[in-house]
C-alpha cells in the first residue's frame, strides 16, 4: 500500500460550484423528484439541479475581494504557525472563488484540518471586513497524493494559479 505524501485541498466560496454546474459536480444532492446522486463521484451538469440549487441559496454567491484574499492567506499562515509544525504549507493559491492548498501528510485528520481552516478563514473575514454572509461552500475537494510526480504536478498547478493572478494584477491600471 502506498504511503500518503500529502493532500491537495480545494475549498470553494459560497455559491460558486453548485450541484448541476455545467463543469460537473461532486455533490451528493438529493431531490424527491429527480432522485439521489452518489457522493464522491463526478456527475454531469444538469440545468434542473442547478436551478434548484440556486433557488435554495440564502445569500448571493461570494466573489472574494483582494482584501478578503489577503485575509485568507494570512489566516492560513497563522493556522500553520499555531499548529506546532503539524500543518505545513507546501503551496497555496487563493483566488476570488476558491483556494488550493498543498500540505504534507502529518497524521492529523485532513477532514478536521480542512474544517478548521475554513472556520478560521471565515472568522477572519468576518472580523476584518463588513461581510457577514457565508464564506465557504459545504464540503471540499481533496486529493490524496501518493507519489512524487503527483505531488510535484500539484505544486506546479497551484503555483500557476499564483503566476496568473500576479500577471492579472500587473496588467491592471494603477489605482487613482
Amino acid at each position: 500500500m502506498s504511503r500518503t505524501l500529502g493532500y491537495h485541498l480545494v475549498k470553494s466560496t459560497y455559491g460558486q460550484w453548485l450541484p448541476g454546474d455545467h463543469r460537473g459536480h461532486w455533490s451528493d444532492a438529493w431531490d424527491k423528484q429527480i432522485g439521489y446522486l452518489e457522493p464522491h463521484m463526478l456527475h454531469p451538469g444538469d440545468p434542473v439541479r442547478l436551478r434548484m440549487a440556486e433557488e435554495r441559496m440564502r445569500c448571493q454567491p461570494l466573489w472574494m475581494t483582494d482584501q478578503m484574499i489577503m485575509i485568507v492567506r494570512e489566516a492560513i499562515a497563522e493556522c500553520a504557525d499555531r499548529s506546532d509544525g503539524e500543518l505545513v504549507i507546501e503551496s497555496l493559491a487563493v483566488e476570488s472563488t476558491h483556494f488550493h492548498l498543498l500540505i504534507p501528510y502529518s497524521g492529523r485528520d485532513i477532514n478536521k484540518t480542512a474544517k478548521w481552516l475554513a472556520d478560521q478563514t471565515a472568522k477572519a473575514i468576518h472580523r476584518r471586513t463588513s461581510y457577514r454572509g457565508p464564506v465557504w461552500c459545504k464540503g471540499k475537494w481533496c486529493t490524496y497524493v501518493f507519489d512524487r510526480s503527483h505531488w510535484d504536478n500539484s505544486r506546479v498547478y497551484i503555483e500557476r494559479h499564483n503566476a496568473r493572478r500576479h500577471a492579472r494584477e500587473k496588467a491592471l491600471p494603477p489605482p487613482l
